[in-house]
């Protein structure tokens, strides 16, 4: 029902191209269901985000994962996913995802969810403002072998901005 929407995702930038393999499991690579996947899937916003453990990216993800991180630049390895997230838990402490809506297909787990957070910290350089925010955001995880070897994010950025004060809103 939802290839449509998902398969051209395996194509959106030059590094997926690179990496972009079969979804049929190497030689001793363990198969997993799609079940299994979104349970993965959903480990990444429950205990990394949430709970802020980040050494579960370890856990989940393929050593030479790419994250496409939407408002923060490409990142390539568990380092740099583990970084990314930090740079969000550092600006809201407090964070907390609420999944929305989880769609999997074959090896793709989408998951739509909503944040909310107190900006307590530097965040992409702005300095602490001490406002709560609530914003939207949808991941997309690719796995092999049970790992995720690519995920993309796209969040409301703008509308985080604007809630801090940071942004005004255009007048017509």
């Amino acid at each position: 029902m939802f290839a449509f929407a998902l398969s051209p995702l395996l194509a959106v930038s030059p590094l997926s191209t690179a990496t972009a393999q079969s979804a049929t499991p190497a030689a001793g690579c363990p198969t997993t269901t799609e079940d299994e996947n979104e349970a993965t899937a959903l480990r990444w916003h429950n205990e990394a985000v949430n709970e802020g453990n980040l050494d579960v990216i370890d856990e989940i993800a393929a050593p030479n994962i790419i994250h496409h991180g939407g408002t923060v630049p490409d990142s390539v390895g568990t380092d740099g996913v583990k970084r990314v997230l930090s740079i969000l838990r550092t600006g809201f402490p407090d964070v907390k995802h609420t999944i929305d809506k989880v769609i999997t297909e074959d090896d793709l787990v989408v998951i739509m969810w909503t944040a909310t957070g107190t900006q307590t910290g530097e965040f992409q350089g702005v300095a602490p403002t001490g406002k709560q925010a609530t914003w939207t955001g949808v991941g997309v995880y690719r796995f092999e072998c049970g790992k995720i070897v690519e995920d993309w994010s796209e969040v409301d950025g703008l509308g985080r901005l604007k809630q801090l004060g940071v942004m005004g809103t255009p007048t017509p």
